[in-house]
């Protein structure tokens, strides 16, 4: 929408005004004309504003050295001096510290008028201002042209980066690439906060982002190896407003296809007996393919909210490209998850899963894993395995459990779920402990578990207890007496064991899961 100092110098009528300091910044853009013969109060000037003046009390030295600075820090376009009125020629000073700030300063002679230079440079940034909005209506047009006719976003930044001369980028509010497989280095340290206005990262790098008033869809990166012209700043603003039209576009319908994906996924966590023909149905009509093998994994966040699980999966997922269904139940997330053909990417889907959380969010995730099946028929069975896996996890404290790692955790488990008192098969052998823990505010209980956990190793235990060996062997004497038991005895201990496994099942918080 204008032009730039050196471009404003080669006009046949700038031919008698001589630019003779700050040429290093002949690039700046002239955005408009601003004519003051007494320089008072420099805020009143705008940046990229072509300062025209007499000088009047630059001749004053104190004078002179404060007014160059404060015109320097307002960013002008160009400082443009009338001489033979105050001043009869440029003082050094003004020489020097034109070219320090690499601010063009420029020399108007006597008998120029003011009019004839103001006229030259406003006709020329309007007739610019005029080709510019030009050139946008018709870029708009062929955007919006685009997105209408579906040719997607891939075509949008194609049809932008011609008009840009430009490489573009497109990422979405997770930093997803939609073209290639391009990741600015200098986002790296971004994670997932989005940039929230324009931004020039770098000489050759900048980010636009993509945004409503209420919604920030993701951002265009642009690389152009030369400042980006006022041209580009407009296209991109078009752009962006397409490209969140597009956003929302998909957004509705990919809403619309996970609701009967979640509601297909519910069918088959509900109804054991669907029969195969409709499933075989629903999985087409959802491109869901029900081929080869397939596990569920129920996760669950001590502190996040089960919403914050699903955008982060949705967030993983796009990077994995696994084939899942989702579904948020209560305070957790079951997945059906297609699994990979080559066995190494299914050693490493989890992995990827457990690191991703940790970028992700700082408190730790649990993860049940239901053993792996062929089709789709017994889905309900398999999420059990998985809702039993992660119960496990969350009792045990580790982080990543499979069904078929849960032990005698499993028939514990299905006696709870038939409504067997549980207390019968720990009471008998932890009730002296229960209750002396509860008299003395001591931690029996919690020594004894530590040390079957720690395989009856002393000195592994008293670590993780951070208590000294001789305090452990007192506790276990002392567990000893209130129990009769011999810790001794291989039978006892696993009683115990069993005796630990109910106690902490039947005192844990069951409405975490369906």
């Amino acid at each position: 929408m204008s032009i730039t100092v050196k471009e404003a110098l080669s006009l046949p009528d700038f031919q008698q005004i001589k630019l003779i300091a700050g040429e290093a910044g002949a690039h700046r853009i002239i955005k408009w004309v601003t004519i003051v013969e007494i320089i008072e109060d420099v805020t009143r000037v705008q940046a990229g504003e072509f300062l025209i003046t007499t000088g009047y009390g630059m001749e004053v030295e104190e004078n002179r050295r404060r007014l160059i600075d404060q015109l320097a820090n307002q960013r002008l376009s160009a400082i443009a001096v009338h001489t033979g009125f105050y001043l009869k020629t440029i003082h050094p000073d003004l020489i020097d510290a034109a070219n320090r700030y690499e601010l063009p300063l420029i020399e108007i002679p006597k008998h120029l008028n003011f009019s004839d230079v103001t006229q030259t440079l406003l006709g020329h940034i309007v007739n610019k201002n005029f080709q510019n909005i030009q050139i946008t209506q018709k870029v708009h047009h062929e955007l919006t042209s685009l997105v209408l006719s579906n040719k997607g976003l891939s075509a949008v930044l194609a049809t932008l980066s011609k008009h840009m001369e430009a490489e573009v980028y497109l990422y979405n509010s997770l930093q997803g690439c939609f073209e290639g497989e391009y990741i600015p280095v200098e986002l790296s340290d971004w994670k997932l906060a989005p940039p929230a206005k324009p931004t020039l990262i770098n000489d050759s790098q900048f980010v636009y982002p993509i945004a409503t008033d209420q919604n920030y869809y993701g951002y265009l990166m642009v690389v152009k190896h030369i400042p980006l012209t006022e041209l580009d700043d407009l296209l991109l603003e078009q752009a962006s407003i397409v490209c969140a039209l597009e956003f929302l576009k998909q957004k509705t319908v990919q809403e619309v296809f996970l609701r009967l994906q979640g509601d297909f996924f519910d069918e088959l966590l509900e109804q054991p007996e669907l029969d195969p023909k409709y499933i075989q149905e629903q999985c087409y009509k959802l491109n869901y393919d029900s081929s080869g093998e397939f596990l569920i994994m129920q996760l669950h966040s001590t502190t996040s909210e089960s919403a914050v699980l699903t955008s982060f999966i949705r967030y993983w997922n796009m990077t994995c490209k696994v084939n899942i269904l989702i579904r948020e139940k209560y305070h957790s997330v079951i997945l059906l998850i297609k699994l990979p053909v080559n066995k190494e990417e299914r050693s490493t889907m989890i992995q990827t899963i457990v690191q991703g959380w940790k970028n992700y969010a700082k408190e730790p995730l649990y993860i049940g894993i239901s053993d792996a099946f062929q089709g789709l028929n017994d889905v309900s069975v398999r999420a059990r395995e998985a809702k039993y896996a992660l119960q496990t996890a969350l009792l045990t404290k580790k982080q990543v459990l499979s069904y078929r790692e849960i032990g005698a955790y499993e028939a514990l488990f299905e006696m709870k779920e038939m409504k067997v008192d549980l207390s019968k098969f720990y009471s008998k052998w932890l009730q002296p402990l229960l209750a002396y823990d509860e008299k003395h505010e001591s931690y029996l209980l919690n020594t004894l578990e530590c040390y079957l956990q720690n395989k009856t190793n002393i000195k592994n235990a008293a670590a993780e207890l951070f208590i000294h060996r001789h305090t452990l062997k007192y506790r276990l004497e002392k567990i000893e007496e209130k129990t009769g038991r011999d810790l001794q005895d291989a039978h006892n201990l696993t009683q115990f064991h069993l005796a630990i496994m109910a106690y902490r099942l039947d005192h844990s918080d069951s409405s975490l899961f369906y």
